[in-house]
């Protein structure tokens, strides 16, 4: 019995999202069976290629070799921000997707496929939102959200990230496997069913995802929150809730340790139940790599070749997905900047827009699939 399989059968706490019948092995590969297949697929990508793609920001339009960066090197284009709640509905009932529908419109005109990211997650929720009391009227408010959001996107978007960041960051100090949230302290766990269900009545044809970090790296902390993922799609599959994906966010610390048997087994354990995998938030975070770019680029080609080697021994993942595509514009140099004085250098390119070397290689491997 490996470590994970040892933590998903005794230490890790239930994930009741529901009541029923327990689980079964028959039950939840009965789930994965009946999930949908033939939803809008890359539209560039080589034929037996592992489509890429990468987060783009609405805000960045008018720099025009951002804007060209993305139209030549991705299949995938993914609103960073532009389809979080608080951006498409400040104001309950009021929605805008002016920002939203420039970047899908911007997809659509270059052959690109294009996914969502997030009906729910513990940020970025309006004060409206988070100002309704009575459960009935959340649930109300959550499933309208879905719904309208949704239909408003149908047909542009290959995938949703239904359920954000739901893991407590660190299941034995949080003393529970969820992370403790609004949508937890409000709705309970059933909030993960709730929007599932929401996002499969409202869109059929897009693959629903479950994302998350932290699924990577090696230690009984990661160890646990990929035994946790595993009990939620157990329960959503064992409910009759249709869930196709686990989204890999991949944040990557240049210094931490990937756990690629880990990783691989939890790849194959999701494709037994039917489940696939993806890569959604790709980026690497240096700023424990000592040296100059060329130290600090080495580096993170190790750490994106180790979660490859991870990912694809598992299963095919469905797409990978940077979190940004140049450094010209990226989150890690606000929130966790080097000590050194130098730039950080999370994503494929730099920013004067020139691939690096990793790059390259990240592309090789997908091209073979």
């Amino acid at each position: 019995m490996t470590r994970q399989q040892s933590d998903a059968g005794r230490a890790v706490p239930a994930v009741a999202l529901h009541s029923g019948p327990i689980l079964t092995r028959r039950s939840f590969l009965a789930g994965g069976a009946a999930l949908a297949a033939g939803a809008p697929g890359p539209a560039r990508a080589a034929a037996n290629g592992i489509p890429f793609g990468a987060a783009i920001q609405a805000e960045y339009f008018e720099d025009t070799g951002y804007r060209d960066l993305f139209r030549r090197e991705c299949d995938f284009v993914m609103p960073m921000n532009e389809l979080k709640f608080a951006l498409v509905q400040p104001e309950r009932g009021r929605f805008d997707f002016d920002r939203a529908d420039r970047l899908l419109d911007f997809a659509g005109a270059n052959g690109q496929s294009a996914r969502g990211t997030t009906f729910v997650w513990w940020s970025t929720n309006p004060p409206w939102l988070e100002a309704i009391a009575d459960p009935v009227d959340l649930e109300r408010a959550l499933v309208e959200h879905i719904e309208r959001v949704a239909d408003h996107c149908k047909g542009r978007l290959a995938s949703w990230d239904v359920v954000n960041e739901v893991i407590a960051h660190d299941p034995d100090e949080n003393c529970g496997p969820l992370r403790d949230t609004f949508w937890l302290r409000r709705l309970g766990p059933r909030h993960i069913p709730i929007a599932f269900a929401a996002a499969a009545r409202a869109d059929p044809g897009a693959r629903l995802v479950l994302n998350d970090y932290d699924l990577e790296f090696r230690g009984p902390r990661f160890d646990r929150r990929r035994a946790i993922v595993l009990s939620i799609v157990r329960q959503l599959q064992g409910a009759g809730i249709r869930i196709d994906a686990v989204g890999i966010q991949g944040h990557l610390y240049a210094h931490q340790a990937i756990d690629v048997e880990a990783l691989a087994r939890f790849g194959a354990d999701l494709k037994a139940v039917g489940v696939a995998l993806l890569a959604t938030e790709l980026d690497v975070i240096d700023f424990q790599v000592p040296g100059g770019p060329e130290e600090i680029d080495a580096a993170a080609g190790k750490v994106v070749g180790d979660f490859l080697d991870g990912l694809l021994g598992g299963q095919r993942p469905q797409t990978v997905i940077t979190w940004g595509l140049t450094d010209r514009y990226n989150w890690v140099e606000d929130v966790m900047p080097r000590g050194d004085g130098q730039p950080c250098r999370p994503l494929p390119f730099d920013r004067e827009l020139r691939p690096k070397p990793w790059y390259a290689e990240l592309r090789r491997r997908l091209a073979r699939g």
